[in-house]
Protein backbone atom coordinates (compact mmCIF):
# COMPACT_ATOMS: atom_id res chain seq x y z
CA UNK A 1 0.00 0.00 0.00
CA UNK A 2 1.56 3.24 -1.11
CA UNK A 3 1.06 6.40 0.93
CA UNK A 4 0.22 9.24 -1.39
CA UNK A 5 0.34 11.87 1.34
CA UNK A 6 -2.69 13.56 -0.22
CA UNK A 7 -5.41 12.25 2.06
CA UNK A 8 -6.62 14.70 4.66
CA UNK A 9 -6.76 14.03 8.36
CA UNK A 10 -10.54 14.23 8.44
CA UNK A 11 -11.88 10.85 7.37
CA UNK A 12 -10.84 7.23 7.05
CA UNK A 13 -12.93 4.10 6.66
CA UNK A 14 -10.57 2.38 9.12
CA UNK A 15 -12.20 4.26 12.02
CA UNK A 16 -15.91 3.71 12.59
CA UNK A 17 -16.50 5.28 15.99
CA UNK A 18 -15.65 8.76 17.21
CA UNK A 19 -16.10 8.52 20.97
CA UNK A 20 -12.36 8.54 21.65
CA UNK A 21 -9.58 10.81 20.45
CA UNK A 22 -10.58 10.37 16.77
CA UNK A 23 -13.24 12.93 15.89
CA UNK A 24 -15.53 12.91 12.88
CA UNK A 25 -19.30 12.92 12.30
CA UNK A 26 -21.47 9.87 11.70
CA UNK A 27 -24.11 11.67 9.62
CA UNK A 28 -23.46 12.52 6.00
CA UNK A 29 -25.76 15.55 6.20
CA UNK A 30 -23.23 17.39 8.37
CA UNK A 31 -19.96 15.85 7.13
CA UNK A 32 -19.44 18.25 4.23
CA UNK A 33 -19.53 21.31 6.49
CA UNK A 34 -17.31 19.57 9.03
CA UNK A 35 -14.68 18.67 6.43
CA UNK A 36 -14.78 22.23 5.12
CA UNK A 37 -14.21 23.50 8.66
CA UNK A 38 -11.10 21.33 8.97
CA UNK A 39 -9.78 22.61 5.64
CA UNK A 40 -10.38 26.23 6.61
CA UNK A 41 -8.50 25.79 9.88
CA UNK A 42 -5.58 24.27 7.98
CA UNK A 43 -5.47 27.48 5.91
CA UNK A 44 -5.48 29.52 9.14
CA UNK A 45 -8.94 30.88 8.35
CA UNK A 46 -10.06 30.46 11.94
CA UNK A 47 -13.32 32.43 12.03
CA UNK A 48 -14.54 30.84 8.78
CA UNK A 49 -13.70 27.43 10.23
CA UNK A 50 -15.81 28.19 13.30
CA UNK A 51 -18.69 29.17 11.02
CA UNK A 52 -18.39 25.91 9.09
CA UNK A 53 -18.44 23.86 12.30
CA UNK A 54 -21.45 25.85 13.52
CA UNK A 55 -23.18 25.08 10.22
CA UNK A 56 -22.35 21.39 10.64
CA UNK A 57 -23.88 21.48 14.11
CA UNK A 58 -27.11 22.95 12.71
CA UNK A 59 -27.29 20.09 10.19
CA UNK A 60 -26.46 17.36 12.69
CA UNK A 61 -29.34 15.06 13.57
CA UNK A 62 -27.92 13.13 16.52
CA UNK A 63 -26.74 14.16 19.95
CA UNK A 64 -23.41 12.38 19.37
CA UNK A 65 -22.55 14.57 16.40
CA UNK A 66 -23.76 17.73 18.14
CA UNK A 67 -21.61 16.87 21.18
CA UNK A 68 -18.60 16.25 18.95
CA UNK A 69 -18.89 19.68 17.35
CA UNK A 70 -19.47 21.37 20.71
CA UNK A 71 -16.37 19.66 22.05
CA UNK A 72 -14.25 20.80 19.11
CA UNK A 73 -15.45 24.39 19.43
CA UNK A 74 -14.60 24.30 23.15
CA UNK A 75 -11.17 22.88 22.40
CA UNK A 76 -10.56 25.63 19.86
CA UNK A 77 -11.33 28.21 22.55
CA UNK A 78 -9.03 26.42 25.01
CA UNK A 79 -6.26 26.38 22.41
CA UNK A 80 -6.53 30.14 21.81
CA UNK A 81 -6.76 30.98 25.51
CA UNK A 82 -3.62 29.00 26.34
CA UNK A 83 -1.55 29.85 23.28
CA UNK A 84 1.76 31.53 24.12
CA UNK A 85 2.77 34.35 21.75
CA UNK A 86 5.83 33.57 19.65
CA UNK A 87 7.66 36.66 20.93
CA UNK A 88 7.07 35.76 24.61
CA UNK A 89 10.22 35.33 26.69
CA UNK A 90 10.83 32.84 29.53
CA UNK A 91 10.94 34.19 33.08
CA UNK A 92 12.50 32.62 36.18
CA UNK A 93 10.10 30.60 38.33
CA UNK A 94 10.00 31.45 42.04
CA UNK A 95 8.47 28.22 43.31
CA UNK A 96 8.00 29.64 46.79
CA UNK A 97 5.85 32.39 45.29
CA UNK A 98 3.98 29.90 43.13
CA UNK A 99 3.03 27.83 46.18
CA UNK A 100 1.34 30.88 47.72
CA UNK A 101 -0.98 31.45 44.76
CA UNK A 102 -4.66 30.51 45.14
CA UNK A 103 -5.40 26.89 44.27
CA UNK A 104 -7.28 26.28 41.01
CA UNK A 105 -9.59 23.31 40.50
CA UNK A 106 -9.89 21.57 37.12
CA UNK A 107 -12.39 18.79 36.42
CA UNK A 108 -12.46 16.49 33.37
CA UNK A 109 -15.33 14.02 32.77
CA UNK A 110 -13.95 10.50 32.45
CA UNK A 111 -15.76 9.98 29.12
CA UNK A 112 -14.61 13.23 27.52
CA UNK A 113 -10.85 13.84 27.10
CA UNK A 114 -9.25 12.71 30.39
CA UNK A 115 -6.37 11.10 28.47
CA UNK A 116 -5.22 14.65 27.80
CA UNK A 117 -4.49 15.34 31.48
CA UNK A 118 -0.83 14.74 32.30
CA UNK A 119 1.63 14.90 35.16
CA UNK A 120 5.04 16.39 34.38
CA UNK A 121 7.59 15.28 36.99
CA UNK A 122 10.87 17.18 37.21
CA UNK A 123 14.20 16.29 38.81
CA UNK A 124 15.61 13.08 40.26
CA UNK A 125 15.52 13.72 44.01
CA UNK A 126 12.35 12.81 45.85
CA UNK A 127 9.98 14.41 46.30
CA UNK A 128 10.11 15.39 42.63
CA UNK A 129 8.40 18.60 41.59
CA UNK A 130 5.14 17.66 39.87
CA UNK A 131 3.28 19.86 37.46
CA UNK A 132 -0.11 19.12 35.96
CA UNK A 133 -1.31 19.98 32.50
CA UNK A 134 -4.02 19.38 29.94
CA UNK A 135 -3.30 18.84 26.26
CA UNK A 136 -4.77 21.27 23.76
CA UNK A 137 -5.34 20.81 20.04
CA UNK A 138 -2.41 19.32 18.19
CA UNK A 139 -0.93 21.51 15.47
CA UNK A 140 -1.15 18.40 13.28
CA UNK A 141 -4.93 18.36 13.78
CA UNK A 142 -5.11 22.07 12.99
CA UNK A 143 -3.16 21.40 9.78
CA UNK A 144 -5.70 18.68 8.87
CA UNK A 145 -3.04 15.96 8.91
CA UNK A 146 -4.52 13.68 11.59
CA UNK A 147 -8.07 12.90 12.82
CA UNK A 148 -7.08 12.91 16.50
CA UNK A 149 -7.48 16.13 18.46
CA UNK A 150 -4.22 15.43 20.31
CA UNK A 151 -0.87 13.98 19.30
CA UNK A 152 1.97 12.80 21.53
CA UNK A 153 3.68 16.20 21.72
CA UNK A 154 3.29 18.24 24.93
CA UNK A 155 4.00 21.96 24.55
CA UNK A 156 4.67 24.62 27.21
CA UNK A 157 1.21 26.17 26.74
CA UNK A 158 -0.40 22.91 27.89
CA UNK A 159 0.97 23.17 31.44
CA UNK A 160 -1.53 24.35 34.06
CA UNK A 161 0.62 24.66 37.17
CA UNK A 162 2.14 22.91 40.16
CA UNK A 163 0.09 19.93 41.25
CA UNK A 164 -1.49 20.12 44.71
CA UNK A 165 -3.83 17.12 44.72
CA UNK A 166 -5.97 14.89 42.54
CA UNK A 167 -9.29 13.09 42.94
CA UNK A 168 -11.33 10.41 41.18
CA UNK A 169 -15.13 10.40 41.27
CA UNK A 170 -17.75 8.20 39.61
CA UNK A 171 -17.87 10.41 36.55
CA UNK A 172 -14.80 12.63 36.49
CA UNK A 173 -11.17 13.26 37.38
CA UNK A 174 -10.22 16.36 39.35
CA UNK A 175 -6.87 18.08 39.81
CA UNK A 176 -5.92 21.01 42.02
CA UNK A 177 -2.92 23.20 41.23
CA UNK A 178 -1.11 26.48 41.78
CA UNK A 179 -1.15 28.19 38.36
CA UNK A 180 1.92 29.17 36.37
CA UNK A 181 1.95 32.13 34.01
CA UNK A 182 3.04 31.79 30.40
CA UNK A 183 6.65 33.05 30.79
CA UNK A 184 7.11 30.60 33.67
CA UNK A 185 5.86 27.73 31.52
CA UNK A 186 8.42 28.64 28.88
CA UNK A 187 11.15 28.62 31.53
CA UNK A 188 10.16 25.15 32.72
CA UNK A 189 10.54 23.82 29.19
CA UNK A 190 13.75 25.76 28.56
CA UNK A 191 15.28 23.91 31.52
CA UNK A 192 13.97 20.56 30.24
CA UNK A 193 15.47 21.24 26.81
CA UNK A 194 18.81 22.27 28.36
CA UNK A 195 19.25 18.84 29.96
CA UNK A 196 17.79 16.97 27.00
CA UNK A 197 14.85 15.85 29.12
CA UNK A 198 16.84 13.24 31.04
CA UNK A 199 15.32 14.04 34.46
CA UNK A 200 11.74 14.70 33.31
CA UNK A 201 8.81 12.32 32.98
CA UNK A 202 5.34 12.63 31.46
CA UNK A 203 2.62 10.36 32.75
CA UNK A 204 -1.08 10.20 31.97
CA UNK A 205 -2.93 8.88 35.03
CA UNK A 206 -6.54 9.13 33.83
CA UNK A 207 -7.87 6.68 31.22
CA UNK A 208 -10.75 7.43 28.88
CA UNK A 209 -13.83 5.42 29.89
CA UNK A 210 -16.97 4.49 27.97
CA UNK A 211 -19.98 6.48 29.14
CA UNK A 212 -22.29 3.54 29.92
CA UNK A 213 -19.97 0.71 30.93
CA UNK A 214 -17.08 2.75 32.40
CA UNK A 215 -14.69 0.40 30.60
CA UNK A 216 -11.54 1.56 28.83
CA UNK A 217 -11.54 1.94 25.04
CA UNK A 218 -9.44 -0.55 23.08
CA UNK A 219 -8.71 -1.40 19.47
CA UNK A 220 -10.84 -4.06 17.74
CA UNK A 221 -10.10 -7.64 18.86
CA UNK A 222 -8.88 -8.56 15.38
CA UNK A 223 -6.82 -5.37 15.01
CA UNK A 224 -7.46 -2.38 12.79
CA UNK A 225 -8.18 -2.51 9.09
CA UNK A 226 -6.32 0.06 7.04
CA UNK A 227 -6.97 2.20 3.99
CA UNK A 228 -4.72 4.73 2.26
CA UNK A 229 -6.09 7.61 4.32
CA UNK A 230 -5.43 5.83 7.62
CA UNK A 231 -1.96 4.80 6.41
CA UNK A 232 -1.15 8.46 5.80
CA UNK A 233 -2.65 9.59 9.10
CA UNK A 234 -0.58 7.10 11.07
CA UNK A 235 2.51 8.35 9.29
CA UNK A 236 1.68 12.04 9.82
CA UNK A 237 1.15 11.61 13.55
CA UNK A 238 4.56 10.08 14.13
CA UNK A 239 6.85 12.23 12.01
CA UNK A 240 8.46 13.91 15.04
CA UNK A 241 8.83 10.54 16.80
CA UNK A 242 10.49 8.93 13.78
CA UNK A 243 12.90 11.84 13.32
CA UNK A 244 13.96 11.66 16.95
CA UNK A 245 14.27 7.86 16.91
CA UNK A 246 16.37 7.85 13.75
CA UNK A 247 18.72 10.40 15.31
CA UNK A 248 18.84 8.49 18.59
CA UNK A 249 19.57 5.13 16.96
CA UNK A 250 22.27 6.67 14.79
CA UNK A 251 23.97 8.03 17.93
CA UNK A 252 24.13 4.52 19.41
CA UNK A 253 26.31 3.29 16.49
CA UNK A 254 24.70 -0.15 16.46
CA UNK A 255 26.27 -2.77 14.20
CA UNK A 256 23.74 -4.35 11.83
CA UNK A 257 20.94 -4.10 14.42
CA UNK A 258 17.80 -6.18 14.33
CA UNK A 259 14.84 -3.84 14.90
CA UNK A 260 11.60 -5.39 16.13
CA UNK A 261 8.13 -3.83 16.40
CA UNK A 262 5.50 -6.26 17.78
CA UNK A 263 2.63 -3.98 16.77
CA UNK A 264 4.10 -2.63 13.56
CA UNK A 265 0.90 -1.28 12.00
CA UNK A 266 1.67 -0.64 8.31
CA UNK A 267 5.43 -0.82 8.77
CA UNK A 268 6.15 2.85 8.14
CA UNK A 269 7.89 3.35 11.49
CA UNK A 270 10.47 0.59 11.00
CA UNK A 271 10.94 1.29 7.30
CA UNK A 272 11.80 4.92 8.02
CA UNK A 273 14.31 3.83 10.65
CA UNK A 274 15.89 1.46 8.16
CA UNK A 275 16.32 4.37 5.77
CA UNK A 276 18.45 6.03 8.48
CA UNK A 277 20.25 2.76 9.32
CA UNK A 278 20.66 0.94 6.00
CA UNK A 279 22.47 -2.03 7.57
CA UNK A 280 19.57 -2.76 9.97
CA UNK A 281 17.18 -5.70 9.64
CA UNK A 282 13.52 -4.93 10.33
CA UNK A 283 10.99 -7.36 11.77
CA UNK A 284 7.35 -6.41 12.23
CA UNK A 285 4.36 -8.15 13.74
CA UNK A 286 0.75 -7.07 14.01
CA UNK A 287 -2.55 -8.34 15.36
CA UNK A 288 -4.24 -7.25 12.14
CA UNK A 289 -3.61 -9.65 9.27
CA UNK A 290 -4.14 -6.81 6.80
CA UNK A 291 -1.60 -4.61 8.59
CA UNK A 292 0.92 -7.46 8.53
CA UNK A 293 0.32 -7.98 4.81
CA UNK A 294 0.90 -4.28 4.12
CA UNK A 295 4.05 -4.30 6.27
CA UNK A 296 5.61 -7.09 4.21
CA UNK A 297 5.96 -4.59 1.38
CA UNK A 298 8.12 -2.36 3.59
CA UNK A 299 10.03 -4.59 6.02
CA UNK A 300 12.49 -7.45 5.86
CA UNK A 301 10.02 -9.63 7.77
CA UNK A 302 6.42 -9.17 8.90
CA UNK A 303 4.34 -11.63 10.90
CA UNK A 304 0.68 -11.87 11.82
CA UNK A 305 0.09 -12.54 15.49
CA UNK A 306 -0.68 -11.30 18.98
CA UNK A 307 2.20 -9.43 20.65
CA UNK A 308 1.63 -11.60 23.71
CA UNK A 309 3.42 -14.27 21.64
CA UNK A 310 6.39 -12.60 19.91
CA UNK A 311 7.40 -14.14 16.60
CA UNK A 312 11.14 -13.67 17.10
CA UNK A 313 13.65 -15.67 19.19
CA UNK A 314 14.26 -14.58 22.77
CA UNK A 315 16.99 -11.98 23.32
CA UNK A 316 17.52 -11.54 19.57
CA UNK A 317 16.70 -7.86 18.88
CA UNK A 318 19.06 -4.96 19.46
CA UNK A 319 16.16 -2.52 19.53
CA UNK A 320 12.51 -3.22 20.33
CA UNK A 321 9.88 -0.54 19.84
CA UNK A 322 6.64 -0.79 21.81
CA UNK A 323 4.04 1.53 20.32
CA UNK A 324 0.79 -0.06 21.45
CA UNK A 325 0.71 -0.14 25.27
CA UNK A 326 -1.29 3.03 24.87
CA UNK A 327 -4.60 4.71 25.49
CA UNK A 328 -7.43 3.45 23.24
CA UNK A 329 -5.32 0.51 22.04
CA UNK A 330 -5.19 -1.79 25.09
CA UNK A 331 -6.45 -1.44 28.66
CA UNK A 332 -4.18 -0.40 31.51
CA UNK A 333 -4.32 -3.96 32.90
CA UNK A 334 -3.46 -5.44 29.49
CA UNK A 335 -0.49 -3.09 29.18
CA UNK A 336 1.02 -4.51 32.37
CA UNK A 337 0.28 -8.09 31.27
CA UNK A 338 1.89 -7.63 27.84
CA UNK A 339 5.12 -6.12 29.12
CA UNK A 340 6.97 -9.23 30.48
CA UNK A 341 6.95 -11.39 27.32
CA UNK A 342 8.05 -8.42 25.21
CA UNK A 343 10.99 -7.62 27.48
CA UNK A 344 12.38 -11.09 26.77
CA UNK A 345 12.90 -10.27 23.08
CA UNK A 346 15.71 -7.76 23.76
CA UNK A 347 19.33 -8.84 23.50
CA UNK A 348 21.72 -8.02 26.34
CA UNK A 349 23.02 -4.52 25.66
CA UNK A 350 19.97 -3.76 23.52
CA UNK A 351 17.28 -1.15 24.09
CA UNK A 352 13.56 -1.44 24.74
CA UNK A 353 11.67 1.73 23.81
CA UNK A 354 8.08 2.41 24.93
CA UNK A 355 6.38 5.27 23.11
CA UNK A 356 3.28 5.99 21.10
CA UNK A 357 0.92 8.37 19.40
CA UNK A 358 -1.59 8.22 22.28
CA UNK A 359 -0.55 8.22 25.97
CA UNK A 360 1.51 5.30 27.26
CA UNK A 361 -0.49 3.46 29.93
CA UNK A 362 2.63 2.62 31.94
CA UNK A 363 5.02 4.87 33.84
CA UNK A 364 8.57 4.67 35.17
CA UNK A 365 7.19 2.86 38.20
CA UNK A 366 6.56 -0.16 35.96
CA UNK A 367 10.21 -0.20 34.87
CA UNK A 368 12.28 0.81 37.87
CA UNK A 369 12.01 -2.54 39.67
CA UNK A 370 13.16 -4.59 36.65
CA UNK A 371 16.46 -6.20 37.64
CA UNK A 372 17.71 -6.89 34.10
CA UNK A 373 17.09 -3.39 32.75
CA UNK A 374 18.26 0.15 33.45
CA UNK A 375 15.89 3.04 32.76
CA UNK A 376 17.79 5.55 30.61
CA UNK A 377 15.14 8.21 30.00
CA UNK A 378 11.38 8.83 30.16
CA UNK A 379 10.85 11.65 27.66
CA UNK A 380 12.32 12.87 24.42
CA UNK A 381 12.79 16.47 23.38
CA UNK A 382 11.42 17.21 19.94
CA UNK A 383 14.25 17.91 17.49
CA UNK A 384 12.75 21.34 16.74
CA UNK A 385 12.37 22.00 20.49
CA UNK A 386 8.66 22.67 20.19
CA UNK A 387 7.78 20.27 23.01
CA UNK A 388 8.42 16.89 24.61
CA UNK A 389 6.82 13.45 24.35
CA UNK A 390 6.82 10.17 26.24
CA UNK A 391 9.84 8.07 25.28
CA UNK A 392 10.84 5.41 27.79
CA UNK A 393 14.22 3.84 26.99
CA UNK A 394 15.30 0.76 28.91
CA UNK A 395 18.70 -0.85 28.34
CA UNK A 396 19.07 -4.55 29.02
CA UNK A 397 22.06 -5.06 31.32
CA UNK A 398 22.02 -8.85 31.81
Amino acid sequence: MASSGKDSGSKTAAINHYDGIFKFLHEKSAQESFVRGRELLSENRWSEGVSAFTEAKAKAQTSNDVNTIDLILQEMTRYNDNLIPQDAAPAPVDWSSVSKRPVVRYEEPNDRLPQGVFILSLGTAEPRRRLVGRKTLSNLWLKNLIPELFCSLVRPDMVLGELVDQRVTDHSYIVFYHPLDKPEKLQVFREIYAEDGVTAELSFPFPLLKTVTHKEFTSPAEGWQVDNAYDNMLSNGEVHIRKYTAQYLTSLKLNKPRLYDPACSTGIFLSMLQAALPDSYTIGQDLSRQMADVSRERLNEAHHGNALHPKIPLASAQAVFIRFLNSEVVTSAEAEMLLPPLLKTVAVGGIFVVLGHTPVLLSSANFRFLTDFRLERCVAVDIDKTGIFQYYVLKRTK
